[in-house]
């Protein structure tokens, strides 16, 4: 086995790609020669990523549009997907996420004005948990069909820890819920789930809108003492859909910059 991992020939679909770490992913993916599907809600941005891979990759690449949080948008995704393909899904990136909003990211429980409680907390499952649950069950019946596939789904490090802003918490451990399950059933027809729990990694929108000292304070929680990059997490996700983790599944892989230490 090659020691640099190889996806020559092999289909991975990554939700919200157009940008920031779901890009950085699909880069990483189209760089060792792995075709790439990019989706997200915004079908112009997705076309025009899937053409730059295209020229800086070589890589097959296509742009969808898609709101995972909508069942009937993942069904047609998953069509129009197949098409593309020849039926063939290697690798699902779970990665797409509730846009990060200041006012619930730093709201906790008893915080919540009542009359936003339920929309906040059901609008953040809703993209988080329940467009990780869609995709996985449109993904399956391909996988399973060919007795193969690796499926990554995208945590973060409150899911392991706690945070003030508990939708996101929540949901961010659902998946983990779901991702162990995967695992479990679905190891006998050779499908790998695990996932990444990421720390502060930098992208416009976690990084941009802080000042100066909420910047440097939040570099200082890792030992490493510094923010992580999308290419990072990419280069975690490419470890986890090749074959240099082919015994690794049920797993959750933390990506932080040593925060976390378990």
């Amino acid at each position: 086995m090659s020691d640099f991992p190889r996806l020559d020939g092999q289909y991975a679909l990554v939700t919200g790609a157009s940008r920031g770490i779901g890009r950085a992913i699909a880069e990483s993916l189209a760089g060792a020669g792995g075709n790439v599907a990019i989706t997200s809600r915004n079908l112009q941005d997705c076309q025009a990523v899937a053409e730059e891979i295209e020229r800086s990759h070589g890589a097959a690449a296509m742009g969808f549009q898609a709101d995972v949080s909508r069942v009937e948008s993942i069904h047609e995704l998953f069509k129009q997907l197949a098409n593309w393909s020849s039926g063939r899904l290697d690798i699902l990136v779970c990665n797409a996420g509730f846009p990060m909003q200041p006012e619930i990211w730093n709201t906790p429980l008893h915080a919540t004005p009542p009359d936003k409680l339920q929309r906040w907390y059901l609008d953040v499952f809703a993209t988080d948990a329940m467009g990780a649950v869609f995709c996985t069950f449109e993904a399956l019946p391909l996988m399973t069909a060919r007795r193969c596939g690796r499926i990554i789904y995208i945590s973060s490090t409150p899911a392991l820890e706690g945070y003030q802003g508990t939708a996101y918490t929540m949901a961010k451990a659902a998946i983990l819920g779901l991702m162990r399950d995967v695992a479990r059933e679905y190891g006998k027809d050779n499908i790998r789930a695990n996932a990444l729990a990421l720390g502060n990694i930098r992208t416009q929108a976690t990084f941009e809108p802080l000042d100066k000292e909420s910047r440097s304070a939040l570099a200082a929680e890792a030992p490493l003492n510094r923010w992580g990059a999308p290419e990072e997490v990419g280069k975690a996700a490419l470890f986890l859909a090749s074959d240099l983790s082919s015994f690794v599944t049920g797993q959750v892989l933390v990506v932080d910059g040593g925060t976390v230490r378990r």
